[in-house]
C-alpha cells in the first residue's frame, strides 16, 4: 500500500503560527505534526508515500527530505497553482496506482488515534471503492456530516451544517482509502476536491463508499483552539505521539535525554522539555507547559501553562501565562505577566 500526505495548504485558521512554520510542521509535544503522521504511517507499514507542496514547501522538504531518516521514501508534488484535495492525489497516479493497491490518502494536519488496520479489514471486507474514516462530535458546523446505512454505507453527505439541532453528528475525520480505478474519476490538471465533489458524487451514484466510524481521539487542528486541544491532550497521554523523543521521567513529565535542568528548578505536570533545552535556576516549569529544542529558560522565570516552539530564549524572571512563542524569539524581561500572547520573530 502507498500513501499521500495533503501538505500544501495554508493554514489560513492558524495564523500566525502559520507565518513561522508551514502547517505540516507545526509542533505537537515538540513533534511536527506531519512527523507524527509519517512515523505512524511507517509503523503501519505503509513506506512509499507522496507528499503535495505549496505553501513554504521548501521548508517541508528541507526537513523530511527522502524520507531515509524517518524510515520511508518520499516523493514530491510541487504545486505552483493547488488542485484541491483529490486533484493533487490525481497528480501523482501514476505513482500511487503503480502496485495496484489500495491507497491511503491523510491531511498533514490530522492528530489521530485510529486503528487503521481495522479499517483496511473493513474496506476490503465490504470491497468499497471508497472509505472514510469517521468521528463524532457536538458541533459539525465547520465539518462535513455524514449519513450512514446499518452497513456502514454512506448515504449522503452534508456539508457544514449552519442549525445542527441534534446532540451528535458523524464526521469527516480525514483518513481515506481509496482503489486505484477512483482516481480515474478525477479529473487531471483541475481543481476539484474529495469532500465536496468526489465524495457525495459516489454516493449519489450509490457507489460502494463507505464510512468506518472511530472513537479514538481525533482532531485536525485547524484552529489555534484545536491547537492547545491537540498539546494538552498529547501531555495527557490521551493520544499517542509516535517514537517520540521524550521520556517520562516521571508521571506526565516528559524531558529529553539532552535538556539541562537546573537541580533546584521547579518542573510541575504535565509538561515536557525538549531537546537540549537549559532550565535555570529557581525556574519554574507550570503544570501544562511544553519547552521545545534549544530553549533557554532564565533564572527565576516562570512558564504557566505555554508552549515554547524550538531556539526561544526566556529572559530571567520573565513570566508567561498561556502564550505560545513560536521559533528564534527572544522573550525579555517585564514588570508584569505576559499573558495569552502568540508571539511571532519578526522575519
Amino acid at each position: 500500500m502507498r500513501g499521500m500526505i495533503m501538505a500544501g495548504g495554508e493554514g489560513t485558521r492558524l495564523r500566525p503560527l502559520t507565518y513561522a512554520r508551514p502547517k505540516a510542521l507545526v509542533p505537537v509535544l515538540t513533534v511536527p505534526i506531519m512527523e507524527n503522521i509519517l512515523r505512524w504511517l511507517k509503523n503501519e507499514g505503509i513506506k512509499e508515500l507522496a507528499v503535495n507542496l505549496h505553501y513554504k514547501g521548501s521548508d517541508i522538504e528541507n526537513y523530511f527530505g527522502s524520507g531515509l531518516r524517518f524510515g520511508v521514501s518520499i516523493n514530491y508534488l510541487h504545486e505552483e497553482q493547488i488542485h484541491g484535495t483529490a486533484g493533487a492525489v490525481r497528480m501523482m497516479a501514476d505513482f500511487l496506482k503503480e502496485p495496484n493497491d489500495t491507497i491511503l490518502v491523510i491531511g498533514c494536519d490530522e492528530l489521530i488515534d485510529l486503528d487503521l488496520q481495522a479499517m483496511i479489514r473493513f474496506h476490503k471486507e465490504r470491497r468499497a471503492i471508497v472509505t472514510i474514516s469517521l468521528a463524532q462530535v457536538n458541533d459539525p458546523r465547520e465539518f462535513g456530516v455524514v449519513q450512514l446505512d446499518d452497513d456502514g454505507r454512506i448515504i449522503r453527505f452534508i456539508e457544514k451544517p449552519k442549525d445542527w439541532t441534534e446532540v451528535k453528528a458523524i464526521v469527516n475525520s480525514g483518513v481515506y482509502l481509496l482503489e486505484p480505478e477512483v482516481l480515474d474519476r478525477i479529473p487531471y490538471d483541475s481543481v476539484y476536491d474529495f469532500g465536496k465533489q468526489l465524495f457525495p458524487e459516489l454516493a449519489s451514484e450509490g457507489a460502494p463508499i463507505y464510512g468506518f466510524v472511530s472513537d479514538g481521539y481525533w482532531n485536525d487542528i485547524g484552529h489555534i483552539g484545536n491547537y492547545w486541544d491537540a498539546n494538552r491532550s498529547a501531555l495527557e497521554k490521551r493520544v499517542p505521539i509516535q517514537d517520540l523523543p521524550l521520556r517520562e521521567i516521571r508521571p506526565k513529565v516528559f524531558v529529553h535525554p539532552t535538556a539541562q535542568i537546573a537541580d533546584n528548578a521547579q518542573i510541575e505536570p504535565p509538561c515536557a522539555i525538549g531537546a537540549n533545552a537549559l532550565i535555570g535556576e529557581n525556574a519554574r516549569i507550570s503544570s501544562g507547559t511544553i519547552i521545545g529544542d534549544s530553549c533557554i529558560v532564565g533564572d527565576e522565570a516562570v512558564i504557566e501553562g505555554s508552549i515554547l516552539w524550538s531556539n526561544v530564549v526566556v529572559a530571567p524572571k520573565t513570566k508567561l501565562i498561556e502564550c505560545i512563542v513560536t521559533d528564534n524569539c527572544i522573550v525579555h524581561s517585564h514588570e508584569f505577566p505576559i499573558q495569552k500572547a502568540i508571539i511571532v520573530a519578526r522575519k
